[in-house]
């Protein structure tokens, strides 16, 4: 009775998981909706999304939106690290850490300030090498989901990069990074299924 009791706690944790990974992309897309609706003036092809930091209809929202999806995306990667790892004592959960930091900093300084731009590329790199390293040091044990990681680390910085030719502005190549990172996180979040479906097609 205490296995099944336990199973069935693991069950519904592991279910509130896969929903809180679900709700967290879902904040972002409403947070990014309800800024482009309210700046109606702005063109999202031609500004960085930190000019929503200080539009006056969207600076609050955005910034404390901002910040609040900088801690949900340090406490999924903890959950992932401890999952995969057994322990967050290590380089990439540091690496993480960091991340987070300069993504609080950019919702934090006005983008008035040159250090805010400092931070919000460092935040961009610090993701993308904190992923690669996540996948390529999960390589030797569970390879499908390292190779993923990796997969996913390069196309947030190739598909930007793209963007940045075809686009005026920093906002859609910041989206899309945004997007691979939550991208990131549901593929951990359901890897079971995620596992299954590759198998079916030979991976």
């Amino acid at each position: 009775k205490i296995d099944n009791k336990n199973l069935a706690w693991s069950d519904r944790i592991l279910k509130i998981k896969k929903v809180h990974s679900i709700v967290s992309s879902i904040l972002f897309i409403f947070l990014l909706s309800f800024c482009i609706y309210n700046a109606d003036d702005l063109s999202i092809y031609d500004i960085s999304l930190s000019k929503f930091g200080i539009y006056p209809k969207t600076l609050w929202i955005w910034n404390i939106g901002l910040f609040i999806l900088g801690i949900i995306l340090y406490i999924h990667s903890l959950k992932h690290i401890v999952k995969y790892f057994k322990s967050i004592t290590n380089g990439i959960s540091a690496m993480f850490g960091l991340s987070t930091i300069f993504l609080l900093l950019t919702a934090s300084i006005n983008m008035s300030y040159s250090i805010h731009n400092w931070a919000a590329v460092s935040y961009f790199l610090g993701y993308v090498i904190s992923i690669f390293l996540f996948g390529y040091n999960l390589l030797d044990s569970d390879f499908r989901i390292g190779i993923t990681s990796i997969c996913i680390s390069i196309i947030s910085v190739l598909f930007p990069l793209l963007g940045l030719y075809f686009f005026k502005g920093f906002a859609i190549p910041e989206i899309i990074h945004t997007l691979c990172i939550f991208l990131w996180i549901i593929v951990l979040s359901f890897d079971s299924e995620y596992k299954l479906f590759l198998k079916r097609f030979g991976f």
